[in-house]
């Protein structure tokens, strides 16, 4: 009888243990994800043109404009975005680029 008294106490640390690993892990995500939307809050996405200047690469261009990516993300947006096969870019070339800024008063009043 004891055994089996010892086996359930032993179960029920166990369950107990369970329990509280699996809402610490829900509570970390919650606040990730929390964090990321306060980040995005009061911003908003726009596109804008950039004309490529003699030196520049998409390298200095993402770093330059998107400083709130990795640069290697950024690249490959532009990239993308641009249909790019490649990295060479020339100068007089216009790219389009998706970058935050601060939200204007009367968008944010609207959400």
């Amino acid at each position: 009888m004891r055994k089996v008294a010892n086996a359930v106490v032993t179960l029920s640390a166990f369950a107990l243990l369970a329990v509280f690993l699996v809402s610490a892990a829900a509570v970390a995500v919650k606040l990730l994800w929390t964090d990321g939307a306060l980040r995005e809050a009061g911003t908003e996405r726009v596109y804008t043109e950039v004309v490529v200047k003699p030196g520049d690469t998409l390298w200095v261009i993402a770093q330059q404009q998107m400083p709130d990516h990795d640069p290697r993300d950024a690249v490959a947006k532009i990239r993308e975005l641009n249909q790019l096969p490649s990295a060479q870019i020339y100068p007089g070339q216009t790219l389009t680029l998706e970058v935050k800024r601060p939200a204007e008063a009367q968008h944010m009043a609207q959400r």
